[in-house]
């Protein structure tokens, strides 16, 4: 929430120094008003019975939204010893933007070799025609029917033969030197993941919201890595931490696997303070205009599949998945359905419930001050309002 606050406040009022005062005054005054209204949502009138109501719960949801068939099988590719990275640029009617995002690619000066895989997910406009104006060797163009983001993203894993993988969304671009960077720096302290700092802009203005992380190694050390961000963009992993995963097919918010899974798999990240990508906020896009659709409720059925795909590779239902699920199953998921209807947020809150209670380790603890140990003691009493207060605050 204090991110949020701050990034509001530098983008009406652009001086940092105003937007850190207003936005303390403004966190305290919220702090405060949180430990108030807490005490009332403790309540034992406010808990629901999960076990008793967890049946009509996913019947309800299924009505509202079918959970999406999301498994797809993993097909992958020999590695080609001879090319280091396999960029995958799913695109789907972006005709104003693809050439941009290819230029973009194609402009890196690397030692590297790389391979440009291109996935035309259906486009009904003009940008296959802007794409095969290109003649470079390096670009892959594949054509499928439309699958949605994680389909063509699975099919460019699917035919990847990079040592290393990476991905770029086709209204996005690279920024200079990025793919000598990244790659230099995952080969040479052997790492499994490289994570680059990026800006965001809004399309069509020059406003620009600089995301600069530190620079970092992180070794065996999931629980922290998971606190990085968790987009596919921006980043290079190595490309067999991807042999038995897909990204959940048909679905939104499927980037939720990168944290619960793929951080969660690396042996070691490395974390760098150089501008890597510029991400292009779209106010036409999922994030901006879609919070009243069911659909929001796919980031629920992702986490699902997410668990189903972190059991089909041995990952233990640890601390770190725990303290993971609790995040994504708050801020995370209260903030996409919280425009849908009262009774259908309180059923994806009723199997959010269930889903906690049945990973959560022996031994667990929750990483985090109050208002992690609320949502904790929300979910495991069934306390709906406290698990809207506090998702709304954290």
């Amino acid at each position: 929430m204090k991110q949020r606050i701050f990034n509001t406040f530098i983008r009406k009022i652009k001086i940092k120094s105003i937007s850190r005062i207003l936005t303390a005054v403004v966190y305290f005054i919220l702090m405060v008003g949180y430990y108030v209204l807490s005490c009332f949502k403790k309540t034992k009138k406010n808990r629901i019975e999960i076990k008793n109501e967890i049946d009509n719960a996913r019947d309800s949801i299924n009505r509202v939204y079918t959970k999406p068939h999301m498994e797809t099988d993993c097909n992958n590719n020999v590695v080609d010893k001879t090319i280091d990275l396999s960029i995958v640029v799913p695109v789907y009617n972006v005709e104003k933007y693809i050439a941009k995002c290819i230029d973009s690619i194609l402009n890196q000066k690397t030692k590297y070799k790389y391979e440009l895989i291109i996935v035309n997910d259906g486009s009904t406009d003009n940008t296959k025609s802007i794409i095969e104006e290109y003649s470079d060797e390096k670009i892959i163009l594949i054509e499928q029917d439309n699958q949605g983001l994680s389909g063509a993203r699975n099919t460019g894993i699917n035919e990847s033969r990079g040592k290393y993988i990476t991905f770029v969304d086709s209204d996005d671009f690279l920024l200079e030197d990025s793919i000598e960077e990244m790659l230099s720096q995952i080969i040479n302290k052997d790492a499994d993941v490289v994570v680059g700092s990026h800006y965001m802009f809004v399309d069509g203005t020059d406003n620009k919201e600089n995301c600069i992380l530190e620079n970092e190694v992180i070794e065996s050390n999931p629980a922290k890595s998971i606190n990085h961000p968790g987009y596919a963009w921006g980043k290079i992993f190595k490309r067999d931490l991807f042999d038995k995963i897909r990204f959940p097919m048909g679905t939104w918010f499927e980037d939720a696997l990168i944290c619960s899974i793929i951080y969660r798999m690396s042996k070691k990240m490395v974390v760098l303070d150089q501008m890597v990508y510029a991400y292009r906020i779209n106010p036409k896009g999922i994030s901006q205009t879609a919070r009243k659709s069911p659909k929001c409720i796919d980031h629920y059925w992702v986490m699902e599949d997410v668990l189903r795909q972190a059991d089909n590779v041995g990952l233990p239902h640890d601390n770190v998945f725990y303290n993971n699920v609790i995040n994504q199953m708050s801020t995370f998921l209260y903030r996409r359905i919280s425009l849908l209807p009262e009774d259908t947020i309180r059923n994806v809150f009723i199997m959010a419930c269930d889903y906690i209670s049945k990973i959560k380790p022996e031994d667990s603890s929750v990483d985090g001050g109050k208002i992690k140990r609320d949502l904790e003691k929300a979910f495991e009493t069934g306390n709906y309002k406290l698990w809207k207060l506090a998702s709304y605050i954290v």
